[in-house]
């Protein structure tokens, strides 16, 4: 086994040689403030937003290939019927890939579980437990379209009789971050600063209540988080810095 660093910073696999028997699983975490991209034994691309991880092995020997995340993660899966690509969510829910691109937040401090495709096809099922609780009438596994997001409670929320929902997506929000962007389109208040807080390594508070503000635009990841906070405050959201990473969201 070759772990191979490239000369933009990633790291690809070169399996060639290694034995079913040696096969290692390896993680790769991505802090607050960090983005990584990795190739996998197989020629998968993935890239890992901030405070995400990814758990694969060295090398994909058996009947099938399966990776484990947390966070956020982009893929775009290499071709192999043989071989089908799964991907286990948060130690709960699955999705099995088709030969596509996809997107799967599973933050776990959102209310959801979203997997957004954006090429060829995936299948998103609920955990085991999950599908015993719920009734005939619920979704617990759907085939999505291109521009379809598969929307779940997150496992933290214990709202498993609500099943999985199927959206149309806003791709180009939804991939933003992979693109090096913030997204605020049609966003809460919350919603922003979660984002922020995730790549700006920032702890938010609310002393008195999260405003209900909503936001629009668009804004580059690689701006200083001197220039946001003075975005914000232009924007009349009354914000105040404690120390160097509170920041006090106020009435």
């Amino acid at each position: 086994m070759q772990v191979i660093k490239l000369t933009n910073g990633q790291i690809a696999y070169d399996q060639r040689g290694l034995a079913a028997k040696e096969a290692m699983w390896n993680t790769i975490n991505t802090p607050r403030g960090g983005q990584y991209r990795v190739t996998l034994p197989d020629g998968t691309k993935v890239w890992l937003n901030a405070a995400s991880s990814l758990t694969f092995p060295a090398a994909f020997t058996g009947n099938k290939r399966e990776v484990k995340i947390d966070g956020e993660v982009y893929f775009e899966v290499s071709p192999n019927k043989e071989k089908p690509f799964m991907v286990n969510v948060n130690g709960g829910s699955s999705v099995e890939v088709l030969g596509t691109s996809f997107n799967v937040n599973a933050y776990r401090d959102e209310e959801n579980i979203n997997t957004t495709l954006l090429d060829g096809a995936v299948a998103v099922s609920l955990p085991g437990a999950m599908k015993q609780q719920n009734n005939a009438n619920i979704q617990t596994r759907v085939v999505l379209k291109p521009g379809q997001q598969a929307r779940m409670a997150s496992t933290i929320t214990q709202k498993s009789s609500s099943g999985i929902m199927i959206i149309d997506a806003d791709t180009d929000k939804v991939v933003a971050w992979k693109n090096g962007a913030f997204n605020f389109k049609d966003a809460s208040l919350e919603e922003v600063m979660r984002q922020l807080a995730r790549w700006y390594d920032l702890e938010i508070v609310y002393p008195q209540g999260v405003p209900d503000i909503k936001f629009g635009g668009k804004m580059s990841r690689s701006v200083t988080l001197a220039s946001v906070l003075r975005a914000l405050k232009d924007a009349k959201i009354n914000i105040q810095l404690s120390g160097e990473r509170k920041l006090l969201v106020l009435p």
